[in-house]
């Protein structure tokens, strides 16, 4: 595994775990503002992860691979919607948050 895999996993794997932890432990006053820094940080990890699958995408279509090619972008376009899902997500709870 490669440091670039490790660093996108440590972030996913983290982001995720304060996510449900904003959600479903945490009673205090700050629920709202940990749910919105993990998911803008949750958000940004699948926006790279998308990246990085489309140029995959594109390396493998160059060496002739179409049926990975077309995985890897199936793949790439899936972690898209969950990384705009996520930001649009910690954007409106962010926007629930501010005080009248």
């Amino acid at each position: 595994m490669t440091p670039g895999r490790l660093v996108l996993l440590v972030a996913l794997v983290g982001s995720l775990a304060v996510v449900l932890y904003g959600l479903f432990l945490d009673r205090t006053g700050s629920t709202i503002a940990l749910t919105v820094a993990g998911l803008a940080v949750l958000g940004i990890t699948f926006a790279i992860i998308a990246i990085r699958l489309a140029a995959a995408s594109l390396r493998t279509a160059h060496e002739g691979h179409g049926a990975r090619s077309l995985v890897t972008a199936l793949i790439g376009g899936i972690s898209a919607l969950f990384a705009s899902g996520s930001l649009g997500s910690a954007v409106i709870l962010g926007l629930l948050a501010r005080p009248a």
